[in-house]
Order: C-alpha cells, then sequence, then structure tokens
C-alpha cells in the first residue's frame, strides 16, 4: 500500500502520514485516537500492535506478533463462530495426529 492509498483510506493527507513514519517526535500535533483508530483498521493490524504494545507474559515469551493478532481476531468472534472454529480446530488436530 502506498502512502497515498493508506492516507486515503485513514482520512488524512499523505504528508501527515509521512510525518508519522518518519519523524513523529518532530510533530507539535498529538495523532487523535480516531486517526489512530482508522490507521489500524487500514493496515490490519490492532491499536494495540500500532501502539507497540508488549505481549502478555501469560502468551509467552516467543509468541509471534501474528499469533498475537490472530487470538485478538479469535476474540472478536461472534459466540457461535468461536465454537464453529474450535470444533474445526479439533478436527484438523485430530487428523494431524493420524
Amino acid at each position: 500500500m502506498t502512502m497515498e492509498q493508506l492516507a486515503d483510506e485513514v482520512g488524512v493527507s499523505k504528508s501527515y502520514i509521512w510525518a508519522l513514519e518518519n519523524n513523529p517526535e518532530q510533530r507539535e500535533q498529538r495523532t487523535s485516537a480516531v486517526v489512530m483508530s482508522n490507521l489500524a483498521k487500514a493496515l490490519g493490524v490492532t491499536l494495540q500492535d500500532l501502539m507497540g504494545e508488549e505481549v502478555s507474559e501469560a502468551a509467552g515469551a516467543k509468541t509471534k506478533p501474528e499469533d498475537v493478532a490472530f487470538f485478538r481476531n479469535y476474540l472478536g468472534m461472534t459466540p457461535a463462530d468461536r465454537e464453529t472454529f474450535r470444533k474445526m480446530m479439533e478436527v484438523f488436530h485430530g487428523k494431524k495426529g493420524e
């Protein structure tokens, strides 16, 4: 995705995206929660990912960021979808052991 495409999706200028990426400490204006949320959606990540939030100890030190994102997506599913997904994983895990 180009800076221009990202800027269009987020609703800001290309120069704003450039400044966020290259000189965040020199920006006088703070980035709003709305812009951060739009950035996360456009990039397919979470706000925690954008903020560089550490993975919890419960997840383990070797947990990859994509695994954390996967689990967050799982938690965002409806209860029925989570149940279906768990059943699919059980079938997959069972066939893998055969």
